[in-house]
């Protein structure tokens, strides 16, 4: 990659990932790449649809279109050309950014859905930036001027943008006034739960916060007048926070914990703006429970054990090898598994095996699914290499487990 400060300045931008999810590609007049800030293998999908992007930037661009934006209302690609010398001129692109919640609805929009394999489809989700098209720009602005480009801006060019679709908005503010919104959705209420659950998982106690303060999208989530109403509600919701802060790598006891406190408070509640705010403190706490966790995992693990970690959970409840982890690592099974063992004092097949075996607890609380059901949804060999290996790992039998914890 022939450019100023090569090795500096794909640091930044590797480290750029780390931290907003920003995929960045670098591509060569020849429209071989040269360059991208991420290693995983699922996003190496995502190529073939970034080259017609580039493909079409070349084909369209001029000097007055130094920078150009491509998408829709669902996502995001912003091109434009790094000029090394009059020989060596590179098409960057920042993108694709999600401009709204990846729900059922978009797949099918968005330019990459037909290249990823669909059981690479939640974890493509995961390692995708959900940004309004200001952050993406602004985002876009700081890669720009990492690559020595000062004197643009791409925000100059968000009029000619696709327009967002991020919230979909209707009603009024109630709240604050205690009545009814004019209108209730359930369908809108369960895509709200579910971007809430998607930002838990991942840790994104602002935006999950963002969220719980626009009181149009709050009022479709507790649309009932009554305290008793709307506590049905929110303990519906505080079971997904719950779940998806375990799902995200928080420890079942502190979720569960977690969720008595805030559901004794709420049910002590007797004033309904308290009620809404405890309900908003609980998701946020949920989140910044999985947030804790990856910080105390990023200061505990080297990278290679955290993106290891982080693909088991990933594949949950999939199967998942030491073979397959260590090919997306791109490091040998023996030697992946050395490190995972030194650095985590347990040898990764325990590992993988408790992760499961956390999964199958969650089942059994939380679903109706069958003993046989849950081990072939883990992929166990069998119900009885189930069993076993449950009451190897927990102390009881499943069925005993569910007596005992069944919601």
């Amino acid at each position: 990659m022939r450019i100023g400060e090569a090795a500096r300045t794909k640091e930044i931008l590797n480290n750029y990932y780390q931290n907003s999810k920003m995929p960045v590609w670098v591509y060569d007049r020849n429209m071989q790449l040269l360059f991208t800030n991420f290693t995983n293998a699922v996003l190496l999908h995502l190529m073939d649809a970034v080259r017609i992007t580039v493909e079409k930037y070349n084909k369209e661009a001029s000097y007055m279109d130094f920078m150009k934006l491509y998408g829709n209302s669902n996502e995001a690609y912003l091109c434009f050309q790094f000029a090394l010398d009059r020989r060596h001129v590179n098409t960057v692109v920042i993108g694709p950014a999600l401009l709204t919640y990846p729900s059922e609805e978009i797949w099918e929009d968005l330019s990459f859905h037909k290249y990823v394999w669909s059981n690479r489809r939640e974890e493509t989700m995961n390692l995708i930036p959900v940004v309004t098209l200001e952050a993406f720009l602004l985002n876009a602005r700081f890669i720009m001027q990492s690559f020595g480009i000062y004197h643009l801006n791409p925000l100059q060019i968000a009029d000619s943008a696709p327009i967002t679709n991020y919230f979909y908005n209707e009603g009024t503010n109630l709240i604050d006034e205690g009545r009814r919104p004019e209108f209730y959705s359930v369908k809108q209420a369960h895509e709200i739960e579910e971007e809430l659950a998607f930002h838990i998982r991942k840790g994104n106690a602002d935006r999950v916060d963002e969220i719980m303060t626009q009181r149009d999208r709050v009022a479709l989530l507790l649309p009932a007048d009554s305290l008793r109403d709307n506590f049905i509600s929110a303990v519906a919701l505080l079971s997904t926070g719950r779940s998806a802060s375990i799902a995200g790598g928080m420890r079942s006891e502190a979720a569960y914990a977690l969720f008595r406190s805030y559901a004794t408070q709420l049910q002590s509640c007797n004033q309904m703006l308290e009620f809404y705010r405890l309900t908003h403190n609980a998701l946020c706490a949920f989140a910044e429970g999985v947030q804790a966790v990856a910080v105390q995992m990023l200061d505990t693990y080297s990278d290679t054990v955290r993106s290891c970690i982080r693909l088991i959970y990933s594949h949950m409840p999939g199967k998942t090898t030491v073979d397959e982890l260590s090919e997306e690592i791109h490091l040998t099974p023996k030697y992946l598994s050395a490190l995972f063992c030194r650095e985590t004092g347990t040898s990764l097949t325990n590992f993988i095996n408790r992760i499961r075996i956390e999964h199958a607890c969650r089942m059994l609380e939380s679903t109706d699914l069958t003993y046989l059901e849950i081990s072939a949804i883990l992929d166990f060999c069998s119900q009885s290499h189930f069993t076993a290996s449950f009451k190897k790992t927990v102390g009881i039998t499943p069925r005993e487990y569910r007596l005992k914890n069944k919601h």
